[in-house]
């Protein structure tokens, strides 16, 4: 079984040094492990207030109240955040406001990927000096970019803020790229690429990066296939549903290193059944209302999202009574 342990322990994260006074590849290793990302982590929401501006307060406030649930680590402004909704200036402040309320004890990653390069090299410089753990990044997208321009891409962030620690995040369905160990060979034997999110159904294809690349970090990205990615060699889980479940997560977890598949697949199931709900009535929005359901207002997504109706809003209510 490769590299599948995930860590109980809260371990405070070790902080690269600001933008200015980064040092050598070697560097990054004596800063940041692979086996540190072995955690479940969550894909942050982004609270909103009614007139679409960024709730703060509301931020740090399920922050602390999902670290009590048991969250390891928080990933912030990915798809579950609505990064691509965020101005620049905005996924800052969010970084920031997420660092502060964890204070050190759990870990951050920020995603920091977008269309521009430099926009990209920005964020980067930000997130680093505001003491994540690491970032992570979308390919470009829209256009179709060849994969040399693609791997190019991230070399590029790399060379501009060294020492970086980088989390490749592969997500076909948004981003119509999707790495394997072949096309994207180059870019995976890069020492400051120390892992993957991969929120692709394509287990076979992350079985194989794992073998080919033994040292990098797996991470699955989607929660209805915690169980199968652990099967595979995943270290970690990224996840929506870990923003109000996390508990059961960790039940999967638990119950897989202890070689109790039978439990594991009860837990991985009602993990499933919220999923499922989840995404029919809208997964982002759904997990902000049970937020709300809990006592903390975390409004609607962005437009062009469309906030929930009546009846999606019963049905997150009927989720959250659910029992395991």
């Amino acid at each position: 079984m490769r590299n599948n342990k995930l860590f109980h322990e809260k371990e405070k994260p070790h902080v690269i040094a600001g933008s200015n006074e980064r040092g050598s590849e070697s560097s990054l290793e004596e800063s940041v492990k692979s086996e540190q990302f072995s955690r479940i982590w969550s894909a942050l929401i982004t609270p909103m207030n009614e007139d679409e501006s960024i709730n703060y307060e509301a931020l740090e406030r399920i922050v602390e109240l999902q670290m009590q649930d048991g969250v390891e680590g928080f990933y912030c402004c990915g798809s579950s955040g609505e990064g691509l909704l965020l101005t620049l200036d905005e996924r800052k402040q969010v970084v920031e406001h997420v660092l502060k309320a964890v204070d050190g004890r759990v870990p951050v990653i920020s995603h920091v990927g977008t269309i521009r390069t430099k926009d990209v090299i920005e964020l980067t410089r930000h997130a680093m000096s505001a003491g994540a753990m690491a970032v992570s990044m979308i390919p470009p997208y829209y256009y179709k970019f060849s994969m040399d321009e693609i791997i190019s891409y991230y070399e590029d962030v790399i060379r501009a803020v060294p020492g970086v620690p980088v989390i490749v995040y592969n997500i076909p369905q948004f981003t119509g790229v999707e790495f394997s160990k072949d096309n994207a060979g180059r870019l995976l034997s890069n020492r400051n690429i120390v892992g993957i999110k991969h929120t692709s159904t394509n287990l076979y294809a992350l079985e194989r990066i794992g073998q080919a690349f033994p040292g990098k970090a797996l991470i699955n990205g989607f929660d209805e296939q915690l169980l199968g990615a652990l099967s595979m060699g995943a270290c970690a889980t990224i996840g929506t549903t870990v923003n109000l479940f996390a508990p059961l997560f960790q039940k999967v977890r638990d119950a897989f290193q202890a070689g109790n598949m039978a439990e594991a697949c009860h837990w991985q199931h009602a993990v499933n059944q919220r999923v499922e709900a989840a995404v029919k009535v809208g997964i982002f929005n759904a997990m902000k209302y049970g937020w709300t359901l809990r006592g903390v207002d975390c409004g609607a997504c962005r437009s062009p999202f469309r906030p929930l109706d009546e009846a999606s809003k019963r049905i997150v209510a009927d989720l959250m009574e659910e029992k395991d």
